[in-house]
């Protein structure tokens, strides 16, 4: 069953943008069998930090990235009913401890890219080594946003800034209303010439309990939209959880020296007698 994604600010930022590369490395690839929330989980070791943290270079032409409608198109494919939509981009703005007041207007500023009142309920948390900046709530009628600007200290004066922008909500217009959502963040991290990292990720329902047959159908009809290859997975009794690599979609992972950025999902609820299948790229972060 879907649950949402947004969270305390009191987190630190590593362990927010990176959780789902640090699962991948100790526990494989299919991680989907047991996602911790994100209060829960540990930062990355220095080294999957530095792996993970590098910047993608800016596109000449953003708007020409396919993942959206290959993502919709593979789970239309697998028969179910769309029922949420998830987008997250995070990127690092800057090399530096940035101050509190810094931390804040660089949060106001993103904010009111966004068409967001930059003074209305910002949260702040500061401490010796870490500033941070959020603003949470609705960026329209049935889509909730999650806003963080947070910088870090490191060692002597190095430090690090980064940027998160999470969307949830409700389908209305499918695709489009992605495609939307992808250039609204993007646009908001203009102003520092990063273009983001983007994890898609959509969540749909398939009533009743399927069989481990019909779950590996419905799984083997979204790889087989994206012309995926099986990496990893696992499976039980309730749920199914493959990693795979698509050469179809433009972004992927090194993950344990193997390359993903497609995974799939099914798992039954008792609570209300539906499986939910959950489609991401690269990976899929969260609960389910």
């Amino acid at each position: 069953m879907f649950r949402s994604r947004f969270h305390s600010n009191k987190v630190t930022l590593k362990t927010l943008l990176l959780t789902s590369l640090l699962l991948s490395l100790v526990t494989g690839l299919a991680v989907g069998h047991n996602f911790l929330p994100r209060a829960a989980r540990k930062p990355l070791t220095a080294a999957a930090v530095s792996a993970a943290k590098k910047d993608p270079p800016v596109p000449a032409a953003s708007g020409d990235d396919t993942t959206p409608r290959l993502l919709f198109a593979a789970f239309n494919a697998s028969g179910a009913r769309l029922e949420s939509m998830h987008l997250e981009a995070w990127g690092r703005l800057n090399t530096s401890f940035s101050d509190a007041e810094t931390v804040a207007g660089l949060a106001r500023q993103a904010a009111g890219s966004l068409g967001l009142n930059p003074e209305a309920g910002l949260h702040r948390q500061d401490t010796e080594k870490f500033h941070g900046a959020s603003w949470e709530g609705e960026l329209q009628p049935g889509v909730k946003l999650y806003l963080s600007v947070q910088s870090l200290a490191g060692s002597g004066d190095d430090g690090e800034t980064y940027l998160l922008i999470e969307l949830d909500g409700e389908p209305r217009h499918g695709e489009g209303e992605t495609v939307a959502w992808q250039e609204k963040v993007r646009a908001a991290f203009r102003p520092w010439q990063v273009d983001p990292h983007l994890t898609y990720g959509l969540t749909g329902v398939i009533p009743g309990k399927l069989t481990r047959a019909e779950r590996e159908q419905r799984a083997g009809a979204v790889l087989a939209a994206l012309e995926a290859k099986k990496v990893e997975g696992v499976e039980d009794e309730e749920l199914l959880s493959i990693s795979a690599y698509s050469a179809r979609l433009p972004r992927s992972l090194a993950v344990a020296g193997r390359e993903v950025n497609v995974n799939v999902a099914l798992r039954f609820h008792a609570t209300d007698g539906n499986t939910y299948l959950h489609l991401g790229s690269p990976l899929l972060g969260g609960e389910y």
